[in-house]
């Protein structure tokens, strides 16, 4: 990072705007994207399937409900199941948070003895939302257990970014694709993490420098982390790009074995053998999560995360936010730091593009959309 960047207001000019033009501007595998486009702010241009990954087993002490919302957040989806069945909405499980501009499908559980099935199907005809499957289980969703999503993007207004360069889009979009298969995605988490106009960044300054005091209630501390965790993982991920180590095995690297949560650490005498499997799609290299504790990486890798996360913590507030990471026993984890899209699919049409792909819990769809396109000024 330059100077300039290490002693900017991180309220004025937030640390995920590398370059004046948040998201976009993020490093990536592939460089800067060559072509722009806008999506169309409609929900039904942004479209998402949760795939469960599992049916539900037919018997238990749950109803499994699988639900089409337009225009609503899975918390508004949880608060309004919680009213219409009288039931605690802490009891509602689910996989994962959906997007509110766009139209969704989800799983979600409910306990049986709160429940009417005919019921419940009247209140979603009633509010338009589409009740597509219902069936017993015999667990309630817990985050995190569905196998992915899959996503249906329309993007207009698609043009080059410099108007003198080749214009084919076609054999632009191809060697992407070829790209998120064989080396990923930068795995950032999304701008919708930091809030609107970084509010969320905001709040680690207030709350960290004593702006304001006290304790957040649970959902707002739990942002805070969430927004605190994120901005050091994007940071160790814009480093790693950067420098050209995003797509090799390092010495010290926690590597995770590709559909699990498997890890283990590189070492030196095992770089070539590792850097294979890498190439393979086997292991991929992980960022922090950050906890109470330093990285749980090794060698120079350990260095580079212990170094980036003080760096976000001074900015924040770091006596306190150090404080409440070990007050609240928040624990350190790991996350791709790339993420393979070997499914990816694009249909062009008068200046638009429509893209279809899924992607693992957890993972962005606007950050593989700004792989492939900058961000134009909705319209």
């Amino acid at each position: 990072m330059s100077e300039s960047e290490r002693t900017r207001n991180p309220i004025v000019d937030p640390p995920l705007d590398w370059s004046g033009a948040p998201g976009s501007a993020r490093p990536r595998p592939s460089g800067a994207p060559l072509w722009q486009a806008s999506i169309k702010q409609t929900p039904e241009s942004f479209r998402v399937d949760e795939d469960l990954g599992f049916a539900p087993s037919g018997a238990g002490n749950h109803w499994l409900v699988r639900l089409e919302k337009r225009d609503m957040t899975t918390g508004a989806m949880v608060d309004w199941m919680a009213k219409v069945t009288g039931t605690r909405a802490r009891d509602i499980g689910f996989s994962g948070l959906k997007d509110r501009q766009a139209v969704t499908t989800q799983w979600l559980s409910i306990p049986h003895e709160s429940f009417d099935p005919q019921a419940f199907g009247r209140a979603c005809q009633g509010e338009s939302i589409g009740l597509l499957e219902i069936d017993r289980h015999d667990r309630k969703l817990r985050r995190g257990t569905h196998r992915g999503n899959r996503f249906r993007l329309q993007l207009d207004d698609v043009e080059p970014v410099d108007a003198t360069a080749d214009a084919d889009l076609a054999a632009y979009l191809a060697q992407r694709a070829t790209d998120l298969a064989l080396r990923g995605m930068a795995n950032y988490f999304g701008e919708q993490r930091y809030g609107r106009q970084f509010g969320n960044l905001r709040g680690l300054v207030e709350w960290g420098q004593g702006i304001r005091t006290g304790c957040p209630k649970r959902q707002a501390r739990n942002w805070l982390l969430s927004t605190l965790r994120s901005s050091i993982f994007d940071h160790v991920l814009a480093e790693r790009i950067a420098a050209g180590t995003v797509g090799r095995v390092e010495p010290g690297d926690l590597l995770q074995l590709a559909g699990s949560r498997s890890r283990f650490l590189a070492e030196q005498d095992e770089l070539d053998a590792l850097q294979a499997r890498l190439e393979q799609g086997d292991v991929v290299p992980t960022g922090p999560l950050w906890g109470g504790d330093a990285s749980q990486a090794g060698n120079g890798v350990g260095t580079l995360e212990n170094a980036l996360a003080d760096e976000i913590l001074s900015r924040f507030g770091e006596a306190t936010w150090r404080q409440w990471l070990a007050d609240w026993r928040v624990e350190a984890d790991r996350r791709p730091l790339a993420v393979r899209v070997p499914d990816l699919d694009y249909r062009l049409e008068d200046g638009s593009v429509e893209l279809s792909f899924s992607l693992p819990p957890g993972s962005y769809a606007t950050e593989l959309v700004a792989e492939l396109f900058a961000a134009k000024a909705a319209h």
